[in-house]
């Protein structure tokens, strides 16, 4: 008998796996109505987490908080499936520029509430201490100028509802999703703050110019607000005296390099910290070319 649920429990991931890389291709493709198939595969297999993306692709979030509860779910997936409208979910966002130099924007709407307690849920129990980049060795370490926490979603642990996040992220920058790299959700509680920094990698250090080399410059940051009921915690860039505190479900993006690819020093800033309650930010750091 274990046998067998070990073989319904591996096919069960198989088809997820199969999901995400449908709807997220190497070359930065998609073909959705795939993904959607293997996704509702995967959910009458049995994965609890294929179950919670139907149930929540199809607008009931009611049922998907249940089934992340582990409440029985014996539903009809196909009817689930059916359910979707993609094109809502794959909405291209309004996007307004903010500053010409350094370039930035800001997104309306890019994420709904419920998407963003989602992420926050989906995060939360695997933070750990974020980390910054070492620019001798080209490795990660745990620095003092960044004391919040951060979940990173490899490609395998991602999951329908932040691939269709990181498409339209895609959308607004125009740039591709097989440039990007993992998506981070970040944490910060009072005092808790990452100090000014800048997010290209600098070609001068031996670390982060094979870094650069391997997989291509850090162009673009996008970020995008997963709350907004707490006090302090803007996103400042002193260089040009601007802040930025977006509204649930809002975004900002701006490019680390100007349009040559020199790196933009005037895109210096900081993630300050939350003086009430605690802050929670989707993080996406987009390269000039796939790895």
């Amino acid at each position: 008998m274990s046998g067998t649920l070990s073989s319904a429990s591996e096919a069960a991931s198989a088809a997820h796996l199969r999901a995400l890389y449908a709807a997220e291709n190497s070359d930065g493709s998609a073909d959705w109505a795939s993904a959607l198939q293997h996704l509702e595969q995967a959910a009458s297999l049995g994965h609890a987490l294929a179950q919670s993306e139907l149930a929540a692709l199809a607008g009931d979030w009611t049922l998907a908080s249940a089934i992340q509860r582990g409440e029985p779910a014996p539903l009809d997936w196909a009817q689930l499936r059916r359910a979707i409208d993609l094109s809502q979910w794959l909405k291209t966002p309004s996007v307004s520029r903010l500053s010409p130099r350094p370039r930035v924007a800001t997104v309306q709407d890019i994420a709904s509430p419920q998407l963003c307690d989602w992420l926050i849920a989906r995060a939360r129990p695997y933070l750990s201490a974020a980390e910054v980049y070492d620019h001798e060795t080209g490795k990660q370490r745990i620095e003092s100028v960044r004391t919040n926490t951060a979940c990173y979603f490899s490609w395998e642990t991602s999951d329908l509802l932040l691939m269709t996040l990181r498409a339209k992220m895609a959308q607004a920058a125009e740039l591709s999703v097989n440039v990007m790299e993992s998506t981070a959700v970040l944490h910060y509680t009072g005092g808790q703050e990452f100090r000014p920094h800048f997010d290209f990698l600098d070609v001068s250090k031996p670390g982060t110019a094979m870094e650069v080399e391997q997989r291509g410059q850090r162009v673009l940051t996008f970020l995008i607000a997963l709350n907004d009921d707490y006090e302090g915690g803007q996103t400042d860039f002193p260089e040009i005296g601007k802040r930025w505190k977006g509204r649930k479900g809002n975004g900002l993006f701006f490019w680390n390099v100007e349009p040559d690819g020199t790196p933009d020093r005037l895109t210096r800033h900081a993630g300050l910290p939350p003086t009430s309650g605690e802050k929670w930010m989707l993080s996406q750091w987009i390269r000039g070319r796939p790895a």
